[in-house]
């Protein structure tokens, strides 16, 4: 991709100064910066924190170049501190968390910018805009390796992630917009069985939602 940020250290440094501070209420402990790579904090209704470009606009973007999802995990969550033998995860699940979920963000994001009439390519142009997206600090409250056997788990809720995306010209680089937004997993208010299936049922359900949002600022800002 075009452009890419010139201190990858320090992007993830202050990603995860905000991360943190979407932890605390009323940002009272760890108040989000006002203004990150020329960017300028904005209110939004929509995502947690949304840092925008000054007179920057989304406006004239009729495509949209995905690149791959890149997925970090919570650096507290050990999903093995309490497994044991075959029940533990081994690096081949933690990837295969990873392109699932990647997978996931690409078929709901295509599918959600093709309904809205953006065509998504592989090439930059002048009404291209690229989507960098990144998971971070996910959690799983209860990750299943389909184990032969295995007890069954039983949560109210499949987990957490957030979301950290970047909006960028696709032929300058020039970064417009950056947004972070943490989910939930909605809970069930029962406990049920929490299987792959249903993790990532849950995490489809959070990613049509953020898909969703940025089709929106696209109508809003080609004022459809």
């Amino acid at each position: 991709m075009h452009g890419a940020a010139p201190n990858r250290r320090t992007f993830f440094t202050l990603t995860i100064a905000c991360v943190a501070a979407l932890a605390m209420p009323g940002f009272a402990a760890a108040q989000p910066p006002g203004e990150w790579d020329g960017l300028v904090l904005r209110p939004s209704s929509a995502v947690d924190l949304l840092y925008v470009r000054p007179e920057a606009s989304l406006a004239g973007y009729k495509r949209v170049r995905l690149e791959l999802l890149q997925v970090s995990f919570h650096q507290d969550w050990n999903p093995n501190r309490s497994r044991r033998g075959a029940s533990r995860l081994t690096a081949t699940d933690f990837d295969n968390i990873k392109s699932s979920l990647a997978n996931a963000f690409a078929t709901a994001a295509t599918a959600e910018l093709t309904r809205g009439g953006y065509e998504v390519v592989t090439e930059a142009d002048e009404d291209v805009l690229d989507v960098t997206p990144f998971i971070v600090d996910l959690i799983i409250t209860a990750p299943d390796t389909r184990t032969a056997g295995r007890s069954r788990t039983y949560t109210a809720n499949a987990g957490q992630m957030t979301l950290v995306a970047e909006l960028r010209d696709s032929e300058t680089g020039q970064i417009l917009v950056r947004v972070i937004d943490n989910q939930r997993a909605r809970s069930t208010g029962t406990f049920q069985w929490t299987t792959s299936v249903t993790n990532m049922g849950a995490a489809r359900q959070i990613i049509t939602g953020w898909a969703s949002t940025l089709r929106r600022q696209l109508d809003a800002a080609n004022g459809r």
